[in-house]
């Protein structure tokens, strides 16, 4: 209420000063922060549900609304129906729940299934400022995830059609098209990769398929955006178009472009709805809506304010995706280009002559020399700008992009994409397994490039983590010199020089502690981030990827004794300070003890002498080590970085249970710098502690079963 005031106020404020200037800017800048703040906050409060508190085991029934098929089995996302045999609208359960279930359960989109599952609260960040799920599993009112004791039941219930639930009855469709897909060709990378093109499945693309694309800098022909949306609702209208001008009748009495142009929006609808409309393609849906909608009025559409009113649009649904990386990365991108191409298209302003070549030779290898130009000038620009948002997100930048997409693009553009838009007209008549064939030797010429850009960079493009800081400030640089005019370019040094200063500047954490389980590293003597635990893990993976690890490395990661040692009560492990590597011995270097016990016993032992414990256990009262993150703390604050320093005071020992002492160098004690926990205090909203527990479905379940014999 206070910020639907707040906004009520600033409209006013607008409204008084009129368009006053630099006041009426200042205004209506006021009215958008305060009016998105509003919108952020309806929204969060709409879409809440309930989540759970702790693992449960449940009987949930419902309908299957998303099957996301991998090679460790399948994940579907049910909207809860019933729980326990109880309708789901008697006790407070989840509106949703995302379950692994097996590969072989045959289940399809629709359909009502009942599982029985071990469900836990949606996890948190995996470190702080990392990879949230807890953030998008809110906001797709997802309160548990889990997996399924054996597969899912399929339920059979009358009178239930698919028109009413339209999502459903389009995922079903997208679903009966990649499997006509994969019925024309032979299974294959090829046919994974057709699937996602042109309905938007990835399930079947393996990691290290999607690897190569990324180190290639093509892995953006796998989010459909404003290339696919060209391409699809482009050939569509030059398709009608052509046609049309066939007929003279028509081309000369009629605006036969306004009805190509309505053909292709129609199109365009079409291929939003098959291919899944992920964030970029509303996106691209938006802006090339409003390029037909400009060739119906007579109006040029693409331009910077066509890409504001489409960023306003789908924020104006759903605000958080401000935070998605592909919201990011597709904006940052089309900002870009359409600004550089922008001053491209008025070049004539800085010096152009403008004399026009003459000759069909001459005119050819302008042509030609342009498209190259604009492949370079894309790729460079658009790799520029998505790479500064994926060194933050992903830890991984594409150094030969421009290669991969200079050799890959043509392929794509005028094969792939083609015979792609002629596979879908032709397939309602069942004559599209020969474009779909051709389509498919131009997916492995574009694999052959990809893999070949890819091995031109060893490390596989990891950069490690770009700090969010100098992320923004990096984008606000490149932002500034091609939207500023003129000489006011010259401001984009100042973010630049500033987010330089905090990429040299800032290093990485010495210590990562997972929300749960003994799961933490460390980095060793020689200054190198070590992870201990059983296996890789997700977490583990992120951490050494921010860290620059490259993939095939982190196996070789793994920590190993004497840095940490484990008897029958627990672990303990060494942690070092940053650039500790030298000649020294290392029993003369100081190290950061981090003790891991698993009873009470060996937790009184450490509260004494080591510097941080780290337990699923909870505290003793009065445990005198400097941090405790038992469990308590764990679950309320989540995973932990920490950051160590020197002390200036020589500390004159550290013991542990494993080894009788170690004496500290005269330079001083490794303390902590900086611990930055995952989850803020307060909590944001999907943060907080769930409301579903065992006792209360419990308790409700009995008094269903009570109410039934009375009612008996």
């Amino acid at each position: 209420m206070l910020l639907m005031a707040v906004m009520i106020i600033a409209a006013v404020a607008v409204l008084r000063v009129g368009q006053r200037g630099k006041v009426a800017v200042s205004a209506m800048l006021c009215l958008a922060f305060f009016a998105g703040l509003a919108t952020s906050s309806l929204r969060t409060a709409y879409v809440s549900t309930p989540r759970l508190a702790e693992p449960i085991n449940a009987d949930v029934t419902g309908v299957v609304e998303e099957v996301d098929t991998g090679a460790r089995g399948s994940r579907l996302v049910l909207a809860v129906t019933a729980v326990n045999g109880q309708p789901a609208r008697e006790p407070e359960f989840p509106a949703k729940v995302r379950l692994r279930v097996p590969a072989d359960s045959g289940v399809q989109v629709g359909e009502t299934v009942r599982v029985n599952a071990r469900l836990f609260p949606p996890p948190g960040p995996v470190f702080p400022g990392g990879y949230d799920y807890s953030f998008r599993a809110f906001y797709q009112q997802i309160g548990a995830t889990g997996f399924s004791f054996g597969p899912p039941q399929v339920m059979k219930v009358p009178g239930r059609g698919l028109w009413l639930h339209p999502s459903v009855a389009v995922a079903k469709l997208r679903s009966d098209i990649a499997e006509r897909i994969k019925a024309s060709l032979a299974d294959g990378p090829e046919t994974a990769l057709i699937v996602a093109l042109l309905v938007g499945d990835r399930s079947g693309i393996g990691e290290q398929q999607e690897d190569v694309l990324r180190s290639a800098g093509l892995a953006h022909i796998l989010a459909i955006s404003g290339l696919h949306m060209a391409l699809f609702a482009g050939g569509a209208y030059g398709a009608v178009l052509l046609l049309l001008s066939l007929v003279p009748i028509l081309t000369l009495r009629w605006p036969v472009h306004k009805w190509a142009a309505l053909s292709a929006l129609g199109a365009a609808v079409v291929y939003l709805l098959l291919s899944g409309g992920a964030v970029a393609t509303q996106r691209s849906f938006l802006m090339i809506a409003i390029v037909f909608v400009g060739i119906l009025v007579g109006r040029r559409g693409l331009t910077l304010r066509s890409v504001a009113l489409a960023g306003l649009l789908l924020l104006l649904i759903a605000p958080e995706r401000l935070f998605f990386p592909g919201f990011q990365m597709s904006f940052a991108a089309v900002i870009c280009l359409v600004a550089v191409y922008d001053l491209w298209r008025h070049r004539e302003r800085f010096g152009s002559t403008g004399d026009k070549v003459s000759g069909w030779g001459m005119a050819t290898g302008v042509f030609l020399g342009r498209w190259v130009a604009g492949l370079i000038v894309t790729a460079l620009v658009a790799g520029l700008a998505t790479g500064i948002i994926g060194a933050h997100h992903f830890s991984r930048i594409a150094p030969y992009g421009v290669v991969g997409n200079l050799l890959g693009m043509p392929v794509f553009s005028l094969l792939v994409m083609p015979m792609g838009v002629l596979a879908f007209v032709l397939m309602p008549f069942g004559l599209a397994a020969l474009p779909l064939t051709v389509m498919s030797f131009g997916v492995s010429l574009l694999l052959k490039v990809a893999s070949f850009t890819a091995a031109l960079d060893a490390d596989g493009g990891a950069s490690g983590r770009l700090d969010g800081m100098a992320a923004s400030l990096l984008l606000s640089a490149l932002f500034a010199g091609l939207l500023l005019p003129r000489r006011r370019r010259l401001l984009a040094g100042l973010p630049l020089l500033a987010g330089l200063l905090i990429v040299i500047t800032g290093r990485p954490p010495d210590i990562q502690i997972a929300a749960s389980g003994s799961r933490i590293a460390a980095r060793d003597d020689a200054g190198s981030l070590r992870y201990a635990a059983r296996g890789r893990s997700f977490a583990t993976d992120l951490w050494l990827q921010s860290e620059g690890v490259p993939e095939e490395a982190i196996l070789s990661r793994k920590i190993k004794s004497p840095q940490r040692k484990c008897d029958d009560d627990g672990c303990v492990v060494r942690a070092y300070g940053p650039g500790e590597g030298s000649e020294t011995l290392e029993q003369a270097m100081p190290y950061f003890a981090i003790a891991q016990p698993r009873t009470f016993e060996a937790f009184q032992m450490d509260c004494r002498y080591a510097d941080l414990i780290e337990t699923d256990l909870v505290a003793p009262k009065g445990c005198g080590s400097g941090v405790v993150l038992d469990q308590k703390i764990r679950s309320a604050r989540g995973a932990v970085s920490i950051w160590l320093s020197r002390s200036a005071t020589r500390q004159e020992t550290a013991t542990n249970r494993l080894s009788d002492a170690r004496e500290n160098p005269p330079d001083g004690k490794l303390k902590i710098e900086k611990l930055v926990f995952a989850i803020p205090d307060p909590p944001r909203p999907w943060h907080q502690p769930g409301t579903v527990t065992r006792d209360g479905l419990r308790q409700i379940g009995h008094a269903s079963s009570a109410k039934g014999r009375e009612d008996e």
